[in-house]
């Protein structure tokens, strides 16, 4: 398992590399504003793209090679499209309704929709290497994507709609990472455009329902969980600090969600196979991890905490001061995140999908109160708020890896009883 993990995670580090080292350029080219209208663009695209497909390509993974898996492509590659025009009418419901105050979001909202078709089916694009254990092609599509998106930031920065360049190159990024894909996949781009019946469609969203009606309300409030942050920090403050916690999220938070779910995708499908040929290993194979993710992350984040006040301002100019003191608090965020994230699916794994909804309804639930109280106490220094979502991030997340734990345990331990009983 850990060869794989340290396969896709070569390329997403190196990814990510790739991104923080334009960062800079990027930071002396767009103002916070800037930033802070692509933080908010990601929050919902990241809400967005769970409706793209309804968590049907998750069902990639686990689908019969042949004609189920065929026509599970086609069916979810149409769907991404679909709901992607969709996106065109609420957007012009939501444009309505947007109030004076966000008014600068305008800019991004009939941008989301052709966004959302672009990452539903490049997210959907990235199941495929993970199923064939084609981890090579995985890491080039993710370092395809950084680079486009490197490219294309510093392109638009000169371009007169630069205040929405990066959310542009976003996309932009995305289309050649899904463009990897289908360049190392042989034909596949051939059954995707295929024909299609109604009813096989049909027939496809029932044999993977669970995928829709299960595991899809929890990734969408995870999704929302992960929203609350920037839209909190617009609404207690403006779009420019929204922007000052955005370089967090590019310069921390969002490397380290990437490096995390990368990893996640190599231990589900190993965890996967583990579940169903050796459940008795299952615990072990859990705490295992953990410890391991522990460990590789506790250096960076203890030397992130100590160095990010001074060094951020250095690097990326003296406007980005507010960035450094709110980086010094993220990155124990971020250490948090790198563990739990790479873990999360662990509950789905062994079919404990309730439980999983009930741990993401409830993160959701206690974020927000979290945020409410303090818009409601009227806290007003960036750097405290951002200190009590590191402490509501913590609490959720140790919450989860202990139902993770539990539950991996009452499997091991009934893989075990079941032996004996068999001999």
């Amino acid at each position: 398992m850990f060869r794989s993990i340290l396969t896709v995670l070569s390329g997403s580090v190196v990814a990510q590399l790739i991104a923080i080292a334009v960062l800079p350029a990027l930071t002396r080219l767009y103002d916070s504003e800037s930033f802070g209208r692509y933080q908010i663009y990601l929050s919902i695209m990241n809400v967005a793209i769970m409706f793209s497909a309804f968590r049907y390509e998750v069902a990639i993974l686990g689908a019969r090679s042949g004609r189920v898996l065929d026509n599970l492509l086609k069916f979810t590659f149409r769907l991404c499209i679909l709901t992607g025009v969709a996106g065109v009418l609420v957007a012009g419901v939501v444009d309505l309704w947007i109030p004076s105050g966000a008014s600068p979001l305008r800019d991004i909202i009939f941008i989301v929709p052709g966004a959302m078709i672009v990452a539903g089916i490049y997210q959907m694009l990235t199941f495929l290497p993970i199923r064939d254990r084609n981890y090579g092609l995985s890491a080039r599509s993710k370092i395809s994507q950084s680079v486009g998106f490197s490219i294309s930031a510093l392109g638009c920065a000169v371009l007169p709609f630069f205040g929405v360049g990066l959310v542009l190159a976003d996309a932009f990024g995305r289309i050649v990472g899904s463009v990897a894909i289908l360049r190392g996949s042989g034909k596949l781009w051939r059954t995707l455009v295929s024909p299609i019946s109604v009813a096989t469609m049909r027939l496809t969203a029932v044999r993977f329902k669970k995928y829709g009606f299960l595991t899809f309300p929890g990734a969408l409030l995870s999704a929302l969980s992960a929203a609350v942050a920037p839209f909190a920090f617009l609404a207690l403050f403006d779009l420019n600090v929204a922007g000052q916690y955005a370089l967090v999220e590019r310069f921390i938070l969002m490397p380290v969600a990437i490096i995390a779910l990368a990893i996640s995708q190599v231990f589900t499908g190993e965890f996967s196979t583990l579940y169903r040929t050796d459940k008795q290993g299952l615990n072990k194979a859990f705490r295992r991890s953990l410890l391991y993710l522990l460990a590789v992350g506790l250096v960076p984040t203890l030397i992130g905490m100590v160095l990010s006040a001074s060094v951020i301002p250095l690097v990326f100019g003296a406007d980005w001061a507010l960035a450094g003191r709110l980086c010094a608090i993220g990155f124990p965020i971020a250490y948090v995140r790198f563990v739990a994230v790479a873990l999360t699916m662990t509950l789905v794994v062994v079919d404990r999908q309730s439980l999983q909804f009930t741990w993401e309804l409830s993160r959701f639930i206690f974020t927000l109160c979290v945020f409410g109280w303090l818009g409601w106490v009227g806290v007003g220094n960036p750097t405290t708020v951002m200190i009590w979502y590191g402490v509501a991030t913590a609490v959720s997340y140790a919450l989860h890896l202990a139902f993770c734990d539990r539950a991996t345990r009452a499997v091991s331990l009934q893989a075990a009883k079941g032996e004996r009983v068999a001999v």
